[in-house]
């Protein structure tokens, strides 16, 4: 008996020590579960609506290709948000400068294919550095409100000059329309134009996925190197000396600039870097349609691209890709239509628990992931800024001391001479007055009271 006790003892303080590490496990990891517990309703919804499509290696395809271009963009938002902290709240002008003026020359004025391209992204390069000229200098929040100008200037124009950046319409007077020729002929070109199982390629078919024509992949393909040239583009500045010094204007530019760096050169010159990745984007973003106009750069697509980095992580291009991967996967899949028919919530006068609410309220709600996107997205936003603010991939921490003993004496010195200017004032006094109250004597009031006090006084 006094074995099969022992026993029973071991064993419950056992299970005991097993559920503390598990709890601490999860304590120490909570982020990374609350990122998981986000992410896989997420997932579910765009794999339960796959799942229904008939053609569903196109719609993957489709999802891909729109991951890709959106990467890109955010890539170049973040390098000025998350590596040097200039909120760009007009990054949808550089969007539509590679987009329209690219697809104009080429399908309008019929300039060959690469000659476009290249002229977008100068144009791209010029109007963020031009930008950044007036901008780099303001403070974080007047940067955002002049950049946010400048991208409504830009859409402003390609909507309102009708002589030279609209397209002529078939019958009737010009319009902000702009057929993408190059996409047109481009599906109709020989091999592109075929289907894979042409080729004797059944793979998806053969699993029921559908078919794909060459083109489909071709273009996946291309942006798929486009993405990792861009990828490695960035974290090469990243990883660089030029990297931490963005790093270090983003965390306390006045410090930079007491040890003789040149702050507003540093800021112009990411501006118009990310100025040419965004002209990159925009390129991408056009070759997906057949067709657009001018009022689709409106600046909700600079909002989705801040989505984007919030929820995937400031400050690093994996955040970036997953962030992007985790709101596209979202959008595309409310855009299913089993989606939309079988998973909603209809909350009306009729609802058995806010029934009288409603009345009184005049309120008849049809809730599905489809026409609420907006609303659910800046819920997960809003859930991600609670639980898990450095987002599903945080920025890596950089070990200062591995660098700081790099440091001559001299340059040392100079460094802590920096950093204690930035100390603030009022630190300053509540120190000092700390130091003044331990060295001071008691003061009249308090030797009356101890006075008081001693009945021997």
């Amino acid at each position: 008996m006094i074995q099969m006790d022992i026993r029973k003892t071991s064993s419950k303080s056992s299970n005991a020590r097993t559920w503390t590490d598990l709890l601490t496990h999860v304590r120490k990891n909570s982020e990374r579960y609350i990122g998981i517990a986000l992410v896989i309703p997420i997932v579910a919804l765009y794999l339960y609506g796959l799942s229904t499509l008939s053609g569903k290696a196109t719609w993957v395809i489709g999802t891909l290709t729109t991951i890709l271009v959106f990467f890109v963009g955010a890539i170049s938002l973040d390098l000025e948000v998350g590596s040097i902290g200039l909120p760009n709240f007009g990054k949808v002008g550089f969007f539509a400068i590679g987009a329209y003026v690219s697809t104009l020359l080429y399908s309008v004025y019929n300039v060959a294919f690469f000659i476009s391209v290249l002229v977008a992204l100068l144009i791209s390069i010029a109007f963020g550095y031009f930008v950044s000229i007036p901008t780099v200098k303001l403070r974080a929040d007047y940067f955002a409100i002049m950049t946010i100008a400048g991208g409504e200037i830009i859409r402003m124009v390609f909507q309102n000059e009708k002589r030279w950046l609209w397209a002529p319409a078939p019958i009737g007077p010009p319009t902000q329309v702009i057929t993408n020729r190059l996409k047109i002929e481009f599906t109709r070109t020989y091999p592109f134009d075929m289907k894979l199982s042409d080729f004797g390629i059944t793979l998806f078919e053969d699993i029921g996925w559908g078919y794909l024509f060459v083109w489909e992949l071709t273009i996946v393909l291309i942006f798929i190197l486009i993405a990792l040239l861009v990828y490695g583009f960035v974290q090469q500045i990243r990883k660089s000396p030029y990297g931490r010094a963005l790093r270090a204007i983003r965390e306390d530019d006045i410090t930079v600039t007491s040890v003789g760096k040149d702050v507003t050169r540093f800021r112009w010159q990411v501006t118009t870097i990310a100025a040419f990745i965004a002209g990159i984007a925009g390129i991408m973003y056009a070759t997906t349609f057949s067709a657009f106009e001018a009022a689709d750069f409106r600046p909700f697509l600079t909002f989705d691209l801040y989505m984007f980095i919030i929820i995937g992580g400031l400050g690093n291009s994996r955040g970036a890709f997953m962030g992007t991967t985790l709101v596209i996967l979202f959008m595309r899949g409310a855009q299913i239509d089993a989606v939309k028919q079988n998973i909603n919530l209809h909350l009306g006068p009729e609802s058995p628990f806010v029934g009288p609410l409603f009345r009184f309220l005049q309120l008849d709600l049809f809730i599905n992931p489809d026409n609420m996107r907006f609303v659910i997205l800046g819920t997960i936003l809003v859930l991600f800024l609670l639980f898990k603010p450095t987002g599903l991939i945080p920025e890596p921490r950089t070990n200062n001391e591995k660098y700081l003993s790099l440091l001559t004496s001299e340059e040392r010195v100079r460094s802590d001479q920096a950093v204690l200017t930035r100390q603030s004032l009022s630190e300053k006094e509540r120190i000092e007055e700390g130091q003044e109250e331990e060295l001071l004597p008691s003061t009249e009031e308090e030797e009356k009271d101890r006075d008081g006090d001693n009945p021997n006084g």
